[in-house]
């Protein structure tokens, strides 16, 4: 089945770029340059069978000002909770990005960009979409994505581990910041996963052999340790090891209680305890 992907950009020009770049057997692509004209369309879908995988939201349309584009992404967020959003702009601050992304985006691409950035990206998110628990017809919550409270630190090799912490975080209602750590070599990546270190209620700690080396990690544990320092127990830190031993975790670190999900032979009932625990903390925290 082909991809669906949708984009939502008031010039024409970019709709012709996008259309060169992508492989029609692979992509059916429905151009728009309105959010109102796209809300309306994909309002409908549904009735027809249909599910989009992507949206490819341009920040300012025709009006000048990202209202409309927010609208459509809150839209989005509320009603096809599978589909993954990529915002587009040719100029982006950090705030803006950090708006946008609060809202339910997953993305963001710069204009004018070059077509294998472009595939990139927009290849990770149609698959992200189709590998949803909602897509696979699990349970899944339905959650409020500006409402995260946990951050899950984890570098690239171990998406699969960190997303299946998120999709059961979200099965009980709670939503999390789940990005790799390498998205800190990006200015505006930083700026949002910075600040969602600082207002989080939980930081899970996922470590491996490899977290410890990693110059990108380290500026998320010490972002934690230091906010950590400041509330105390108002601040949980969890460490989970996975694919190291305890003995290799510094002393600071293996002072906290660290859950152990190196067995592969119990580890989906120990992911299992550690949401559980996850869930009361969060719960009596208020």
């Amino acid at each position: 089945m082909k991809y669906f992907v949708v984009v939502v950009d008031d010039s024409k020009f970019i709709h012709k770029i996008i259309g060169n770049f992508v492989d029609p057997k692979l992509f059916d692509v429905r151009f728009f340059v309105s959010a109102e004209e796209a809300k309306k369309t994909m309002g409908a879908l549904p009735l027809q069978g249909r599910e989009v995988d992507l949206v490819l939201l341009d920040i300012y349309l025709q009006d000048g000002t990202k209202d409309s584009s927010l609208e459509l992404l809150k839209f989005l967020t509320r009603e096809r909770r599978r589909t993954q959003v990529i915002v587009m702009s040719g100029r982006l601050s950090a705030e803006e990005f950090g708006e946008f992304y609060s809202h339910g985006a997953a993305n963001y691409l710069l204009k004018p960009f070059a077509e294998d950035k472009f595939m990139t990206a927009v290849q990770r998110h149609v698959r992200l979409a189709r590998n949803t628990p909602e897509y696979q017809n699990q349970p899944l919550a339905k959650i409020k994505v500006d409402d995260r409270q946990v951050f899950i630190s984890f570098l690239a090799g171990h998406e699969k581990i960190a997303c299946f912490f998120r999709d059961e975080l979200m099965k009980n209602d709670i939503g999390s910041w789940c990005e790799q750590a390498e998205l800190l070599e990006d200015p505006l990546w930083k700026t949002v996963l910075l600040e969602a270190i600082n207002t989080c209620k939980i930081f899970i700690l996922l470590l491996t052999r490899d977290s410890l080396q990693s110059a990108y990690m380290k500026q998320e544990i010490i972002q934690a340790f230091n906010r950590k320092k400041q509330e105390g127990n108002r601040f949980v830190l969890l460490p989970v090891l996975y694919n190291i031993k305890e003995n290799q975790v510094p002393q600071q670190i293996r002072s906290m209680y660290c859950f152990d999900i190196t067995s592969a032979n119990n580890r989906a009932e120990q992911i299992h305890s550690l949401i559980s625990s996850v869930t009361k903390k969060i719960r009596s925290m208020g």
